[in-house]
């Protein structure tokens, strides 16, 4: 799973915050500050690097599982392992979501007008904002700009916050993250500071739970311990929804990612995030999030649905997480879902852009790829 966030779209952010600042439009950032950005990345292909295959039996007292997709652990929601709970905390998100003028996609479609199409196609649904370590001093001042642009269009903002230390330490291709615990609760108070009062969903810290065996025991408790403050602080909005990351089909069984949703404190949250950025069918990723959700007393949840319209690759690729031929937009962000607990599909990668250069000549991670958003928009789900 890796939502990278496009350096391309990162210099362009960081010039917006000093052009506001100033009134005038800064020099281009320097070869330092791109190289400082290079080492961001908000999950270009989150989850997704080293997919493996749970364990047949569950953990945590669950039952067996059993495949409902391709890849796809799950098992019965009803079965034995579920636990009575209060369900989610905090407000169900509400559409429509922020159609952000000035995403990645949009500046793509106005920079190249002849050969923009598909770019603009995908500018006009709602994308989630990346938040992270890049925005530096711009966090709070950018996160605000987007809370207050939805709120005057009677929509809802999408943040995906994408910062927390030793971020992507599994893969490394999204390494970095805030230097230590103290920079990162300061982090989480400025973007809350610049969500208020306004309506909101926070999707946080896609990988988090998912690595968590890639760091030591010490980095382990730190980790869960800055989780549960981002929990609290986020939680502490009258109307933001807040969603820990619950990985994916090919990744983490639904009872080993229970548990860690459980010491990350999901009982405080709205529940959890899945699919974040891969290419599992939406019906496949419901089905694995009901069975985790039955686990930890009832949370709801979002799945990632920009790319999964024609569902993982069946072909035989290096590192079919990264750029895979032939796949295409899913299904456009809604609050309609198939599933009650199902609270929205969203879109939390930017379709377009790509997951690395995986081995195969591609663009490198980040950049804006015109021909991969000409084939998603064409294959498309209808």
């Amino acid at each position: 799973m890796k939502v990278i966030v496009l350096i391309s779209r990162l210099v362009w952010r960081i010039d917006v915050v000093r052009r506001r600042a100033s009134h005038r439009r800064t020099r281009a950032v320097g070869l330092a500050a791109a190289a400082a950005l290079a080492a961001m990345l908000a999950t270009g292909g989150c989850g997704a690097g080293r997919p493996t295959r749970s364990a047949s039996t569950a953990a945590n007292g669950a039952g067996p599982l059993h495949a409902v997709g391709a890849q796809c652990p799950a098992g019965d929601p009803a079965g034995r392992g579920a636990v009575a709970g209060a369900g989610p905390h905090g407000p169900v998100p509400r559409a429509p979501f922020l159609v952000d003028p000035n995403s990645q996609p949009a500046m793509a479609a106005r920079q190249d007008a002849a050969n923009g199409a598909s770019a603009a196609a995908i500018a006009a649904k709602p994308i989630a904002f990346s938040v992270g370590d890049w925005l530096r001093d711009g966090v709070q001042a950018e996160v605000a700009a987007r809370s207050a642009q939805a709120e005057r269009a009677g929509a809802t903002a999408v943040f995906m916050v994408y910062a927390i230390p030793h971020r992507d330490v599994g893969a490394g291709f999204s390494a970095g993250g805030e230097p230590d615990a103290a920079a990162y609760r300061a982090f989480t108070r400025q973007v809350a500071a610049g969500i208020g009062a306004r309506a909101a969903v926070v999707i946080l810290e896609p990988d988090s739970l998912a690595q968590m065996d890639s760091l030591p025991a010490v980095q382990q408790r730190e980790r869960y311990q800055l989780l549960n403050d981002a929990v609290d602080v986020y939680g502490g909005l009258a109307r933001t929804s807040v969603y820990l990351d619950g990985a994916n089909c090919g990744w983490t069984a639904a009872p080993v990612i229970a548990d860690r949703l459980s010491r990350a404190g999901v009982r405080r949250t709205r529940g959890f995030a899945v699919n974040v950025s891969n290419y599992y069918r939406t019906g496949d990723e419901i089905a694995r999030a009901e069975v985790i959700a039955a686990l930890i007393g009832g949370a709801h949840f979002v799945v990632d649905t920009s790319r999964n319209g024609r569902g993982p690759t069946d072909g035989n690729i290096r590192d079919p997480w990264c750029n895979p031929p032939g796949r295409g937009l899913g299904a456009a962000p809604t609050t309609d879902t198939a599933s009650p607990r199902a609270d929205a599909l969203l879109w939390i990668k930017v379709p377009g852009a790509s997951d690395g250069e995986c081995g195969r000549e591609n663009p490198p991670a980040g950049v804006w790829w015109p021909a991969e958003a000409d084939e998603l928009v064409r294959n498309a789900e209808s």
